[in-house]
């Protein structure tokens, strides 16, 4: 499993460490399970972000260039959350309406926020081009909502 270092805090300064689990000192850590990378962040580092820091891709397919570029705006970074699904932000209302037909586990991470360790899934299957991953299948599951 390859480590990076953890990002800069705003304003400059020197790259924390990973911290042993003791360590008072300790960075939220994020596990990408399919890439088998673990890295260190800030509190309260954008999800998203931190992947693309890493030289992780969150996208698949024509979505590498059919994006919203992280605005929040076209579903496609979605990840899948394994554990530590309490460190992160509450899923925002433009998430319960693209994921609207996802298990709760599932996260735009432009959207998300880590304040903890957390393991996640990189384009995880189903995640992307059906349902409410659109513009159409948004507005459904608002219509349809009772």
């Amino acid at each position: 499993m390859r480590i990076r270092g953890a990002a800069a805090p705003q304003g400059g300064g020197v790259c924390p460490r990973l911290a042993t689990p003791n360590s008072p000192s300790r960075v939220p850590t994020i596990r990408f399970e399919r890439e088998g990378q673990q890295v260190g962040c800030i509190e309260g580092a954008n999800l998203r972000k931190a992947a693309l820091d890493a030289g992780i891709n969150p996208y698949t397919g024509l979505n590498n260039f059919n994006n919203c570029g992280g605005l929040g705006q076209c579903g496609t970074c979605v990840m899948e959350v394994l554990e530590g699904e309490r460190n992160l932000s509450p899923r925002s209302d433009v998430e319960e309406v693209y994921l609207a037909d996802r298990p709760a586990n599932f996260r735009l991470s432009c959207r998300t926020s880590v304040n903890g360790d957390v393991t996640v899934r990189t384009r995880p299957s189903n995640a992307v081009g059906k349902g409410s991953n659109s513009l159409v299948g948004a507005l459904k599951s608002l219509v349809g909502r009772k």
